[in-house]
């Protein structure tokens, strides 16, 4: 029997209503007694010795029902037994079954059968020990209470300091986990037992030095080994005289170890404690940490050192304290080689399980990987019968333990919010895998003529000409501005002042909706300077001004949705590849989720998104005069200027509503002059069905219970001995340094608005605050 430990997909399952389907009519129950839990090599999770039997019940059965049916099937008594149970989302935690909402979890969190473990109550397994008339070795347990050799004194159980197998989890889902089960940081406590007496076993003779190590922690105390071999083993306090001796040996030719000689007695003086501190030692350190690094993936270093400092007295370096976090995180989630193991086999079930979905891995001629591009069918399916024909494509760093380049493909839905289209993961950013990346996303697109936005970098450039055509493409406006700033700091214009004239500009000539407008705004940045003129018109306007722009571009001039969602996946890009395709999977459900859930709640056909957008024209055309004019045309008045907007054919002179696809302000007062609605006016792609489109399809998590495993040999096979096709890393690893977490802003794009908590002005902080408080 296998089971897996990565059931990170039905965590999300249950957050994403229309993916979970509650449980009824009957389930089928395995029964474990008399054996263990035991994790493989693997991670995954095997139950070993006693004996198996089954039954079914009725999902409706009562806890006290279900007992006595379980009682009767195996003949024992209620009483000398306690009943557990898993989940199929982490069989390796048995959680408590003692009530009828402990039976509805098990019931609703497991799909067509359940596993129940029972084993003997507290009481009754004290009562057989206490019986025994010869001593029994005491086996390291988690269990509530554990009895010593003489069978006579219960102790405080010891702490579980076992190196089992990692599981490949994702971070978000212990995150999850920790809200529910917060961790005190480094409670050293509860490793003063960590070898109770003699007769204790362990495994072997790793996990017997780890528990020795963490023992040290807790007392204070150094010590060294006598003798250090995988069949003997004795350790003695580093003090002169002291009396603390622990010795060990093997049973036979196992490599299980058992404790002979245990004196826990230390006798030091003031001066020993001070001078004899425990040694840090990375490999066995880092278990203090392992619950909090479950709990808190983000533990940062400078915290580990404090705590360390505060609860062991030892000093440790910025260095030391990263190696340590280092150190658990390969031992909870896996050595990094390994993630790329398992990742031909994610792809295959991400494409059996959401059919449709379109995934492509590459890998050089020495089996090493190189490129992956990701479009789940949901979202190739919301973008063909809904979305607007633009996507925006960038690209950011990952700081995974290999680096690499997530590439990211987004659209917009009815309500202008971000819809997530398509990933790559490349090994950098040239022409070559843009060209890949792109190709791959005219799959996407299919036959539909789609705008893309992207900055100018020459692989896009040259990539997105030769894939979607030159006509196509808009260049995104902040990257531009960013780079006719930098032409002013070197080359032409001085002072504050001087550049605020050329960007101010620079934004009336791109937003410019008619020519004349456009070659007005040129004459006058010609006058103002030649250079800067020359410097537009050489870097192609037809790109990015909207009088310019040949294609219809619905005003989106920057790839700031494509920002949001580097933003979106901020933390996500700096976890290893599979932890970070499974988290893709858990936020793109729940996005889906949310947006299905919020257009429910419309309060007319056109989400607020775009009602606060015709709001606002609606009333600034309030203020326009208004004359009906010959077929079907109206003249609205600004000023002393004349606009037309055909009603009929939905144009204005200001062509703002035939490139947005909204009613402009001119054609907003034409509308309200006649009587007409102007929500009924504004272009399908905003209204209320196409978001139901959009957002039409299904999403499912993949099914991991049946998922291969890494062997030591790095060989993928499941619980049959099939072998599966494996990859192994790219040949591009992390340079040397601490990663970025940050990425690099536009100084253009829109940032949160800062105020001063002093005066509550804008545009400033406290400390910056020049006003004196009346109170000071």
């Amino acid at each position: 029997m296998s089971s897996d430990c990565l059931g990170l997909q039905h965590i999300r399952n249950s957050a994403n209503n229309f993916l979970l389907e509650e449980m009824d009519g009957e389930i089928f129950c395995y029964i474990h007694q008399g054996g263990e839990l035991v994790k493989g090599v693997d991670g995954s999770v095997e139950y070993k010795g006693g004996s198996n039997d089954s039954m079914t019940v009725n999902t409706n059965i009562s806890y006290d029902q279900f007992v006595s049916q379980l009682c009767s099937k195996l003949n024992i008594k209620a009483n000398e037994v306690e009943f557990q149970f898993t989940v199929k989302f982490d069989p390796s935690c048995q959680l408590p079954l003692n009530d009828d909402a402990s039976l509805a979890r098990m019931f609703r969190f497991n799909d067509m059968f359940c596993r129940i473990y029972l084993s003997p109550c507290a009481e009754a397994e004290a009562g057989v020990v206490a019986l025994a008339s010869t001593p029994t070795p005491v086996i390291s347990s988690n269990s509530a209470q554990v009895t010593t050799t003489n069978g006579n004194t219960s102790v405080d159980p010891p702490m579980d300091v076992s190196d089992d197998p990692p599981r490949i989890q994702s971070y978000g889902f212990l995150q999850r986990c920790a809200e529910q089960t917060p961790v005190d940081q480094l409670d050293s406590s509860q490793f003063h037992n960590a070898i109770m007496g003699s007769g204790q076993t362990f495994r072997n003779a790793t996990k017997f030095r780890d528990a020795v190590y963490l023992m040290s922690l807790a007392g204070k105390f150094r010590y060294t080994f006598k003798r250090n071999s995988p069949k003997q083993m004795t350790v003695v306090c580093s003090v002169d005289e002291c009396p603390w001796k622990i010795t060990c040996r093997a049973i036979g030719s196992t490599n299980i170890v058992q404790v002979h000689t245990f004196r826990n007695v230390h006798n030091h003086s003031l001066e020993d404690v001070a001078s004899c501190q425990p040694l840090v030692r990375s490999n066995r350190a880092s278990l203090i940490i392992d619950n909090v690094i479950r709990s808190n993936p983000d533990y940062h270093p400078r915290q580990i050192c404090e705590d360390f400092f505060k609860q062991h007295g030892m000093q440790l370096s910025y260095c030391q304290a990263w190696q340590l976090k280092q150190k658990a995180m390969e031992r909870i989630y896996g050595l990094p080689k390994n993630y790329y193991k398992l990742l031909p086999w994610m792809c295959e079930r991400i494409v059996q399980t959401n059919p449709g979905t379109i995934v492509e891995l590459t890998h050089s001629s020495d089996g090493h990987f190189e490129q992956l591009f990701i479009a789940h069918a949901v979202s190739i399916q919301g973008f063909t019968m809904g979305c607007r024909p633009i996507i925006a494509i960038d690209s950011s760093h990952m700081s995974g333990p290999y680096n690499g380049t997530l590439f990211s493909a987004t659209s917009y839905d009815a309500n202008n919010s971000m819809f997530p289209l398509a990933i790559g993961v490349m090994n950098s950013e040239d022409y070559e895998d843009w060209s890949w990346f792109l190709k791959n996303l005219k799959k996407v697109a299919g036959d539909k003529e789609v705008v893309i936005i992207s900055d100018r970098r020459p692989a896009l450039l040259r990539s997105v000409r030769e894939i979607f055509g030159v006509e196509n493409h808009a260049h995104c406006y902040y990257h531009l501005k960013e780079d006719f700033n930098n032409f002013l700091n070197k080359n032409v214009i001085n002072g504050n002042q001087g550049k605020e004239n050329a960007l101010q500009w620079l934004d009336r000539i791109a937003y410019a909706r008619l020519e004349h407008d456009y070659n007005v705004f040129m004459f006058e940045l010609r006058k103002f300077n030649d250079a800067l003129a020359t410097w537009v018109e050489d870097n192609a306007p037809e790109h990015w001004a909207m009088s310019k722009f040949p294609k219809k571009r619905w005003d989106k001039m920057t790839t700031s949705f494509d920002e949001s969602f580097t933003v979106w996946l901020k933390d996500e890009r700096h976890y290893s590849i599979c932890n970070f395709i499974m988290e893709h999977m858990i936020k793109l459900g729940a996005m889906i989720v949310k947006h299905k859930e919020e257009s429910i709640t419309w309060k007319g056909s056109i989400g607020p998104n775009i009602e606060e957008k015709v709001m606002l024209n609606i009333t600034k055309g309030e203020a326009y005069p208004v004359t009906p004019l010959m077929n079907g045309i109206l003249g609205v008045y600004i000023g002393k200027s004349i606009l037309y907007v055909d009603i009929m054919n939905q144009t204005c002179t200001c062509k703002a509503w035939q490139m947005v696809g909204i009613p402009c302000e001119h054609a907003c007062a034409a509308l309200l002059s006649t009587c007409q609605n102007v929500s009924d006016f504004v272009e399908d792609y905003y209204k209320f069905p196409n978001q139901e489109l959009i957002y039409s399809g299904s999403f499912r998590g993949i099914e991991t219970h049946d998922m291969p495993s890494v062997d030591n040999d790095g060989v993928v096979r499941d619980f049959t001995g099939k072998i599966f096709p494996s990859l192994n890393p790219p040949h591009i690893k992390r340079p040397l340094g601490r990663p970025r977490k940050r990425r690099s802003e536009s100084p253009f794009m829109d940032k949160r608005t800062l105020y001063c908590s002093r005066c509550q002005m804008a545009g400033h902080n406290r400390k910056t605050c020049k006003r004196i408080h009346c109170l000071d």
